[in-house]
């Protein structure tokens, strides 16, 4: 089974790159098996379906923005858990929308989906550098990682 590790966001606007930093460190440690891709982008929307189809399993890795935020939190999400809210442009597509897009368009699509989401400080100002709080959550990240392939594989 193919699975893609699959780093979220935009590393110039601090927290918003966790998942970028993620699979850069993840690249240095020396990623795992060959059926493990470890990906970064920037992309969002319609354009994510390029990336994920052909893989048998997802995990994607994302900060997620709260009111009361708790800096470097980390949620694990189930893509059911996520609302299907339609957007107003093909760049707005929820990642719900975008498996069954991908699927009425006949790709095959990622059949198990993980979403580790980070609870970022701050990702409206420019700046490369990730928030102390974030970025020293990097390796619990990884850990959630490992501990994801570690259950598919025994499936």
């Amino acid at each position: 089974m193919k699975t893609l590790i699959l780093g979220l966001g935009n590393e110039l606007f601090g927290d918003d790159g966790v998942g970028i930093h993620v699979i850069r460190e993840l690249k240095k440690r020396g990623g795992f098996k060959s059926n493990i891709d470890l990906v970064e982008t920037s992309v969002s929307g319609l354009a994510l379906l390029d990336i994920i189809a052909n893989y048998d399993r997802l995990v994607i890795i994302d900060t997620i923005k709260r009111e009361n935020p708790k800096p470097g939190s980390i949620r694990l999400i189930n893509l059911n858990q996520i609302r299907h809210v339609p957007g107003p442009s093909p760049h707005y597509v929820s990642f719900p929308q975008i498996i069954t897009l991908g699927k009425k368009f006949g790709l095959k699509m990622p059949k198990l989906v993980k979403i580790i989401a980070v609870e970022a400080k701050s990702i409206y100002h420019l700046g490369e550098e990730l928030s102390p709080e974030v970025k020293s959550a990097i390796p619990e990240i990884i850990n959630k990682i490992n501990e994801l392939i570690e259950e598919w594989e025994k499936k």
